[in-house]
């Protein structure tokens, strides 16, 4: 067992650095985007932000579950791997080509329906085109996945990253574009990337269809739409609320620190990136429900110690004054920061909802996965109206706490039904009452450096005396002695 999760890991982390590089740009580009230098106001930054959130919701309608479809059938499929590769791609070229057509028509109505400013259409005819390349880039990335090779996966992913990340540079920083430069950079970076990427859709294309997998595929795949709406819905919708309730300024204020939370799903992403290949590769093993089982107790570890450490520090990282003259955050954006804890939990949850996905993947059950989304979404938009009145953010962020327990409860009440794992339950329950314990303290005691890092240091005796078993023990504790020497003999 510990030789499969040791890969698991290993893939993971790789995974976790390419997904890291991709992701973090938002994060490493927060001081420029947060600067009235670059993006003069809060209700700008809200533009982008909903532009964005538009961009995501669409992902779903353009990938309609053929993503899901490609990796199953690539296993577990009757035809060949080239066959199943094409019959994907051709069917998302030609629908997708569909939707963005219908995006550059309509961007007039979007522009003032989401953004309330008709003249703001072209930022719409341009996300239309990023969703067009974007929704063929998933299919060679899902290839690299399929075929266990992290590296090229992640080097693709750096090339991506360096080149928006040096077109945001030119285009907001040097040239001042705002918004719209922000947007033109991710379209650039999004050819490049497709044109860089040609090689492998070579390797699997030929210009073939085959009718009876397109059919099978499809039914596999469009249950994943609603479950995907339902995410996103989970993910987005409160930022049109926050919108419609409080004002664009809000928005942006919400979602620069909103940013911050995700550092948890980055982590999440990078370990499914590498789970669904791995539970599909090893489902006929005997002992695969054991090894999902010792997952999910290394996760909730893991992630709660992240979750705790990221909440006990980040307003020190946020709110320093690094060499005298920057913050990594503009000041106006501050006023958000307790809410960052809040949306790393919120994440917390969603890992658990990932490890017990496997059960309906592998017995074909896809269809009932809108069920987990589905109520979450409920819970999402009616906390959402009901809170934000009262609370402000807070009230969209506890709504996004709420989601996705309700995401991971659920699943879990069906997992245990169709395709029960053996829990450690006793492990698990420790971890919980420690985050919780922990966090309690943080929101209701009021301490400065020093007491943070006691009480942090505390929970991290506790969880290895209480929690890790004595063969745990014997190995973190051979690792941390092979690193000290290494760590001493530094010079």
């Amino acid at each position: 067992m510990l030789a499969r999760l040791s890969q698991l890991a290993r893939h993971s982390v790789i995974y976790g650095l390419s997904t890291s590089i991709q992701r973090l740009q938002g994060l490493i580009l927060l001081p420029v985007y947060t600067s009235t230098a670059y993006i003069p106001s809060r209700s700008e930054f809200g533009d982008y932000t909903l532009v964005y959130t538009f961009i995501a919701f669409m992902n779903f309608f353009y990938l309609y579950g053929m993503d899901s479809a490609l990796l199953r059938y690539f296993f577990l499929g009757k035809h060949d791997r080239k066959t199943v590769f094409s019959t994907t791609f051709l069917f998302l070229l030609s629908t997708s080509l569909f939707t963005t057509g219908v995006i550059v028509g309509v961007s007039p109505y979007l522009a003032q329906w989401i953004l309330s400013d008709a003249g703001l259409t072209v930022y719409f005819r341009l996300a239309g085109l990023i969703l067009l390349f974007d929704s063929l880039l998933n299919l060679p990335y899902l290839i690299l996945r399929a075929e266990e090779k992290p590296i090229p996966f992640t080097l693709f992913r750096t090339f991506r990253f360096l080149t928006e990340l040096a077109l945001n540079l030119l285009l907001v920083v040097v040239l001042k574009k705002g918004v719209l430069g922000i947007i033109y950079a991710n379209l650039a970076a999004a050819v490049l990337n497709f044109i860089v990427m040609v090689p492998i859709i070579r390797r699997y294309f030929r210009p073939a269809l085959h009718g009876g997998l397109a059919g099978e595929m499809i039914r596999f795949g469009l249950p994943f739409l609603p479950n995907g709406i339902a995410y996103m819905t989970i993910e987005m919708v409160d930022r049109f609320l926050v919108k419609g309730i409080l004002g664009k300024d809000v928005v942006g204020l919400y979602s620069a620190n909103y940013k911050f939370g995700t550092i948890v799903l980055l982590m999440v992403v990078a370990f499914r990136n590498a789970w669904q290949p791995f539970f599909l590769k090893i489902a006929p093993q005997r002992d695969s429900r054991t090894v999902f089982s010792r997952v999910l107790t290394y996760y909730v570890v893991l992630a709660g110690t992240i979750v705790l450490t990221v909440s006990y520090f980040i307003r020190d990282v946020l709110t320093t004054r690094y060499l005298g003259k920057f913050y990594l955050f503009g000041e106006q954006y501050w006023d958000g920061i307790p809410i960052i804890p809040v949306i790393l939990l919120s994440y917390f949850f969603y890992g658990i909802y990932v490890i017990l996905t496997p059960g309906f993947y592998i017995l074909k059950k896809s269809q009932y996965m809108v069920i987990f989304t589905g109520s979450a979404a409920v819970i999402n938009i009616v906390a959402n109206l009901v809170l934000l009145p009262v609370w402000g953010i807070w009230g969209a962020a506890v709504s996004t706490w709420l989601s996705y327990f309700t995401m991971a409860f659920t699943i879990f009440l069906a997992a245990n039904r169709i395709y029960p794992i053996p829990i450690e339950w006793m492990r698990i329950g420790k971890m919980f009452l420690l985050m919780a314990a922990l966090l309690c303290v943080y929101y209701g005691v009021p301490m400065n450096l020093w007491h943070r890092i006691g009480i942090l240091l505390t929970g991290l005796v506790c969880i290895y005396g209480c929690i890790l078993n004595t063969s745990e023990k014997t190995i973190l504790s051979g690792r941390v002695a092979r690193w000290l020497p290494v760590w001493r003999n530094r010079p």
